[in-house]
């Protein structure tokens, strides 16, 4: 950006006492500017930083500084995703939104036991933090209904070879854990 003292009469110019001014005025414009752009990254939940604290209270969060950004970001996106009728694409829209890509979720109801479950596939091991999607998906769903996550792991090698022998990895579903 150039300078405000390049728009003056040269006999400005020459001044060091305009100079100088002219130095701080533009420092200061920059400052601005940069505030500017801070404050608009608050009004996106996806660039929040100190504006998660007003998306949290807006959705009826509690305010949790104490967790990380992403953490924070996902409780709020799930929040509101999860506005209206809770349905299957409703939960695993709530639960993609804490990391997991789109086709990893899905949602299976079992209507006539007033269940479902949450299926995570395509995972390399089971998540460590689930607290945020079981939280939402909590918060979401109708109160009567009974739900677990069930975890299909990734076949991350077919064959493995071992001493000469090859050796086969099989897909399996785990018990359901307890909510």
């Amino acid at each position: 950006m150039s300078m405000l003292i390049d728009r003056l009469p040269e006999y400005y110019r020459a001044s060091p006492p305009v100079a100088e001014l002219e130095r701080v005025l533009s420092l200061e414009t920059d400052s601005l500017k940069q505030a500017e752009r801070d404050v608009l990254a608050q009004l996106w939940v996806d660039s929040a930083t100190w504006g998660l604290d007003l998306w949290e209270a807006w959705v009826g969060l509690t305010v949790d500084r104490t967790s990380l950004y992403s953490y924070r970001r996902g409780r709020i996106k799930a929040k509101l995703r999860g506005q209206g009728t809770t349905t299957a694409e409703t939960v695993a829209a709530v639960v993609a939104s804490f990391g997991f890509q789109s086709e990893q979720v899905s949602v299976i109801e079992h209507a006539a036991s007033c269940q479902f479950e949450v299926v995570l596939s395509g995972l390399a091991a089971i998540p460590e933090d689930l607290d945020g999607p079981r939280a939402a998906v909590n918060e979401i769903k109708p109160a009567h209904l009974a739900w677990w996550f069930t975890f299909e792991l990734s076949r991350l090698l077919t064959e493995a070879r071992t001493g000469g022998a090859f050796w086969t990895i099989q897909e399996t579903t785990l018990m359901p854990m307890e909510v």
